[in-house]
C-alpha cells in the first residue's frame, strides 16, 4: 500500500471509501470489505489527516488511533492507496459540489464510491449521500451506500467505542474493534523500578493526541519482535513512585528479560484489573503486582 499525505495527487480509475475512520472499527470493515473486493478498480482508502472534529469542536479530542497506528493497520490490508487529505480552513470552506469535482472526480477519478449512510462532507457539512446520488451519473462513478453495522441494539460508530474506552469497558470496546485498543510506539527508559523488585517492565509514551482508559491496570498481549507476550499495563503517573505526573503505558511482560529498548512493541489492552493506587513502599507494590499477575495469567476472553 502506498501511502500518500497532502493533496498532490492525481489517481486513476478507482474505487474509494470516504470517512473519518477513527477506530477502524467492524463498522468500518463493511465498507473496506466492498472496496477489497471489488476487481478492475485501484482500491483507495481516503481520509484526513486530523480528525475534523478535532477542529470543528471546542473540546480537546482524544483519538483512538493515532495516524501512524491507522497507517500500521492498513499498510497489509490490500488497499492500494491510503491518502490522509490536509483539513485545513480551505477544505472546511469547499462548497460540497466543488469537493466532488476537484477531489472525487479530478484527483481520485472516482468509478464507484462507499460510504455509509451518515457520511458529510463540504462547507457546513451539507454534502451528502443524496448529493452525491445526484451527481453520480454527471462524474461517472456508481455509489453504495452502507447501512450502519449494529451489535447489543445499538449502532457501532467511534463516538460509542471512545465512550466504552473511557470508562474503562475495554473488552465490548475490543468487540466493537474486532481487535484490541492498543497501544505501539518505541521503547523508552523508565526509572528502572521494576528492575529492582524483580518485575522489570517496558515504556511507551502515547502521544498527547491518544485517547487513554481510566488510570489503572490491565491485562495485556503485547507484540514484540514476532513473539506476544501475556502481561500486565499500568497506564497512568504512577502515583507511589512517579515524580513529574508524567502520563505513561508501563508494561511488564512475563518471560522477557532480554534488553529491548529501542524496539517497537504494540501493547493490546484485554481488560481492566483495577484503579491505580498509591502504595506505602515498594514492597506493598510488589504484593499487589503479584496479586495483579495471577490474574492476568489466568485471564481467558
Amino acid at each position: 500500500m502506498e501511502y500518500i499525505k497532502g493533496s498532490g495527487f492525481r489517481l486513476h480509475n478507482t474505487v474509494v471509501t470516504l470517512g473519518k475512520f477513527d477506530g477502524l472499527h467492524l463498522g468500518h470493515k463493511e465498507l473496506i470489505d466492498i472496496v477489497l473486493k471489488t476487481k478492475g478498480l485501484t482500491k483507495v482508502l481516503f481520509t484526513f489527516d486530523v480528525n475534523p472534529l478535532s477542529i470543528l469542536s471546542d473540546k480537546e479530542f482524544k483519538v483512538i488511533e493515532t495516524g501512524t497506528e491507522r497507517i500500521n493497520l492498513m499498510k497489509d490490508s490490500g488497499f492500494d492507496y491510503m491518502i490522509d487529505y490536509p483539513f485545513t480552513m480551505e477544505t472546511i470552506n469547499t462548497d460540497a459540489d466543488e469537493f466532488i469535482k476537484t477531489i472525487i472526480h479530478d484527483k481520485l477519478d472516482a468509478k464507484m464510491l462507499v460510504v455509509g449512510t451518515d457520511f458529510r462532507f463540504g462547507k457546513d457539512r451539507l454534502g451528502d449521500v443524496e448529493l452525491l446520488e445526484k451527481r453520480s451519473k454527471e462524474y461517472g462513478y456508481v455509489l453504495k451506500v452502507i447501512e450502519k453495522k449494529k451489535m447489543y441494539g445499538e449502532v457501532i460508530s467511534s463516538t460509542r467505542i471512545r465512550s466504552l474506552i473511557k470508562k474503562g469497558e475495554i473488552r465490548l470496546a475490543n468487540e466493537l474493534l474486532g481487535r484490541e485498543f492498543s497501544f505501539s510506539g518505541e521503547i523508552i527508559h523508565g526509572n528502572h523500578l521494576g528492575h529492582t523488585v524483580g518485575m522489570p517492565t517496558i515504556n511507551i509514551k502515547p502521544e498527547a493526541c491518544k485517547l487513554l482508559p481510566p488510570f489503572g491496570v490491565y491485562v495485556s498481549d503485547t507484540e514484540l519482535d514476532y513473539k506476544v507476550y501475556r502481561g500486565i499495563t499500568n497506564i497512568g503517573v504512577k502515583p507511589t513512585v512517579g515524580k513529574d505526573n508524567a502520563v505513561g503505558v508501563e508494561t511488564w511482560l512475563f518471560g522477557l528479560d532480554s534488553d529491548v529498548y529501542g524496539h517497537f512493541a504494540k501493547v493490546k489492552l484485554l481488560d481492566f484489573i483495577r484503579p491505580e493506587m498509591k502504595f506505602d513502599s515498594l514492597e506493598d507494590v510488589k504484593r499487589q503486582v503479584n496479586i495483579d499477575a495471577v490474574r492476568a495469567r489466568e485471564y481467558t476472553a
